[in-house]
């Protein structure tokens, strides 16, 4: 997926916003028909859940050979034509952006200002800050094998009879497509050497056999093909498994050729790739085995490289999306690591009518949000975040990250209706819904209200033992630009609605001259020459450098909730309480309409 999220999906640290890869992982795995390496290089990955449908849609990097490679994906069910479409990459950028690490500059306003009304609702207070082994193949042995030269008559005649004993029995190929017409090669050995010459048959119709002789069947699920030789002094039998993969669906979807495959074992459908020219991952039958035993299906998007665009040296494939209905609200993660190439990061963007989500098997951390950093980041803040979100997970072994949720108003008919605060340039559209599968789930979705969660994991081959598992989580709040007299809103916290971002800010005090008796220190807001204040997201962080930026150097705070120290102390610049009345807000009309729109009125100290 090209997520990157997952998965997901890149433009690096620049004025705006723009197209994001910020993940690297897969919720399948990369085949190809070449022997050389291949890499989930990145994915973004969106789910919509309504009830027990999900619609799941992924982009993905791939970076590695061209010939002939495919995608393999284990699902629930078996999917039709019409549950697979591909939908345009722009809108994996919009939703990315909308949910992506944001950075923000404030610069403090005049402290002699012009009288303002009395925004009493606003007052602002600085306080205290809380602490915190393919078998081998052989011809059959016959007396030639033993005699060197034929023997008379009546030498034969005399010759102990000898019972057979059977060293091995094997079919080639050893997996095939089910109701398919195949040939079988059928190939054994003898332990010793049996007198008179055995006579071999094969059950299941296939009837009198010769070591190398090749046979034409047709079955219909994976059999058990039993080999007997016998002669005047007894009898020796051998059984093969021959595993049958079934094809349960076939189409082609724009560059895509898809197969959805079914198999009783791993390792057939492992021996079923292979044998169709297919170079997977040494180590993909282990991974594949437990999704076999739960009954997955398994789709497979094999790729024309001759309608596959290039870019950066990365195919950049088409996104594809499809929908299912289960009981279960999980995705795939294990079988990704068979391309893993160390450490991997995986961004999932689940898209709710109403509800925010965590994961029911892993740790659950929320990350460090709302926080002063120094002018220093704003060049270098996608390696500042990767470090802060690195530190995060040391903190937390084993955890997933939120990094967003966010409840979306609808658009009203005279313009576009507010989903975040502050809003980088580039967000969803609300036809972009439609695309991730509100035309399938319906509802207010459909008119652009929806929670969009956002978590972020980064693991290797022993960190995961068991997929996402998804469940509904209580609605929070946190990294808005909230004030109260404790300070500026701090961390996650309790609500009734979702308003968490990570956002972090750059503040620029007031350098000019103060001329009135009691100046009003600390408004906060956009640039002195009136522009518009930039919101800078964090993309490719998967990618970004790490270990070059000491996290500790740019934080004006010790980060309480993961239990890490700033470096060397940094000039006191508390935030002053301004006199009353006194706000600063920004963003006009929409940043109103919120507040009514959600129904609740919450002390604001400023507004972008």
């Amino acid at each position: 997926m090209r997520i990157a999220t997952v998965a997901t999906a890149g433009l690096a640290l620049a004025a705006v916003v723009g197209s994001i890869v910020p993940a690297h992982a897969f919720c399948g795995f990369y085949v190809s028909g070449s022997d050389k390496k291949m890499f989930a290089d990145a994915s973004q990955v969106i789910l919509m859940r309504q009830g027990t449908r999900t619609v799941l849609s992924m982009q993905n990097d791939y970076r590695g050979p061209l010939e002939d490679f495919a995608m393999v994906v284990p699902v629930p069910v078996v999917l039709k034509e019409g549950d697979v479409k591909v939908i345009p990459k722009s809108v994996f950028d919009r939703v990315d952006s909308l949910g992506s690490p944001r950075l923000v500059e404030y610069w403090e306003q005049d402290p002699c200002p012009a009288p303002q009304p009395d925004y009493s609702r606003d007052k602002r207070y600085s306080g205290p800050r809380p602490s915190v082994a393919t078998k081998s193949t052989g011809a059959g042995m016959s007396r030639a094998d033993v005699d060197s030269a034929p023997m008379a008559p009546r030498e034969e005649a005399a010759r102990k009879v000898v019972p057979p004993q059977l060293a091995s029995f094997d079919v080639s190929p050893p997996a095939i497509t089910a109701n398919t017409a195949q040939q079988l090669t059928w190939s054994f050995q003898y332990s010793n050497a049996p007198w008179p010459e055995p006579v071999c048959t094969v059950d299941h119709g296939v009837g009198r056999v010769t070591a190398g002789q090749t046979t034409t069947v047709n079955i219909p699920e994976s059999t058990n093909f039993r080999l007997t030789c016998a002669n005047s002094g007894g009898k020796a039998t051998k059984e093969f498994k021959v595993n049958v993969v079934k094809i349960e669906a076939k189409f082609d979807v724009a560059e895509y050729q898809i197969l959805i495959l079914s198999a009783a074992e791993a390792t057939g459908l492992d021996q079923w790739l292979k044998l169709n020219k297919y170079k997977i991952p040494a180590d993909a039958e282990p991974l594949l085995r437990p999704y076999v035993e739960a009954g997955s299906k398994f789709f497979v998007a094999k790729v024309n490289p001759q309608k596959v665009q290039m870019v950066d040296g990365v195919a950049a494939l088409s996104p594809l999306r499809f929908h299912y209905d289960s009981e279960e609200f999980t995705l795939p993660i294990r079988l990704g690591l068979a391309n893993s190439p160390g450490k991997q990061d995986l961004i999932v963007n689940i898209i709710s009518a109403d509800k925010r989500y965590e994961v029911s098997n892993y740790k659950n951390v929320v990350i460090p949000t709302n926080f002063d950093v120094k002018p220093a980041v704003k060049t270098r803040f996608t390696e500042f975040y990767t470090a802060l979100f690195d530190k995060t997970v040391e903190a937390n072994p084993g955890a997933v990250i939120t990094e967003y949720a966010w409840q979306a108003v609808p658009s009203p008919t005279w313009g576009t209706g507010p989903k975040c605060d502050p809003c980088p340039p580039v967000i969803p559209e609300d036809k972009d819904m439609l695309t991730l599968g509100a035309d399938l789930i319906g509802g207010q979705i459909q008119q652009g209200g929806f929670v969009l969660t956002r978590l972020h994991a980064r693991y290797g081959k022993n960190d995961m033992k068991d997929d996402l598992r998804f469940k509904e989580a209580a609605p929070i709040t946190g990294g808005r630009e909230m004030w109260s007299k404790q300070g500026l809103e701090y961390g996650a916290a309790p609500a009734s609605v979702n308003h968490f971002q990570a956002r972090y800010a750059i503040r620029y005090w007031w350098t000019g001259a103060i001329k009135c008796k009691n100046p009003q220190r600390g408004v906060w807001g956009g640039p002195p020459n009136g522009g518009n204040n930039q919101i800078l997201a964090a993309g490719k962080t998967a990618s970004a450098p790490r270990g070059k930026l000491e996290l500790a150097s740019v934080i004006k705070r010790d980060l309480w909730e993961i239990g890490y120290k700033r470096g060397a102390a940094q000039p006191n610049n508390k935030v002053a309480p301004p006199a009353k009345g006194k706000a600063m807000f920004f963003g006009g009309g929409a940043i109103g309409l919120l507040a009514i729109a959600i129904g609740f009125m919450l002390t604001r100290r400023r507004r972008v």
